[in-house]
Parts: C-alpha cells; structure tokens; sequence
C-alpha cells in the first residue's frame, strides 16, 4: 500500500544514520576540547544560534517547530554524550 514511500523513507533514514553518526565523531571531539579548557557540555548561547540557524534553512516553514524539537532532542544527546565521555 505504502510500499514506495516507506522505501523512500528507508533510503532517508540510512542518510540520517550516517549524518548522525557523522555528527557525533565531531561532537565527541568538541566534548575533548571542552574537557580540557574545563567548560560545560551546555553552550545555552549556542544551541540558541543553532536552532535559529537550522530553522532558516527550512523551505516550509511549517515544520519549525517540529525541527526545533528534533534538533533540541539531537543536542540533548550531544551533551550527554559528552558527558558520559568525561
């Protein structure tokens, strides 16, 4: 019924996966650097810059405030991932 568009959505998920997977090495790194300056895993300042950003990328604006929760939850991990490198 549905055959085409959950293959579409298949093909997308493997690109996020590797975008994911992708973002976290370099996550990983920053959380090295903040340890050795000895800064938070919390940039409030910057999550704020980084939802706007992302927000202006959208075409349809109507998915805003679904992107800020998806990237809010994307950030959340980030920091406890960092933290649980510590």
């Amino acid at each position: 019924m549905f055959t085409e568009e959950r293959l579409m959505i298949d093909e997308i998920d493997r690109k996020m996966v590797k975008l994911f997977e992708e973002r976290m090495e370099v996550v990983s790194r920053i959380g090295l650097k903040k340890r050795e300056l000895g800064l938070p895993a919390l940039d409030a300042e910057r999550e704020k810059a980084v939802l706007d950003k992302v927000c202006g990328y959208l075409a349809n604006e109507a998915y805003a405030p679904y992107l800020r929760k998806f990237y809010q939850e994307i950030m959340d991990l980030a920091k406890d991932y960092q933290e649980a490198e510590r």
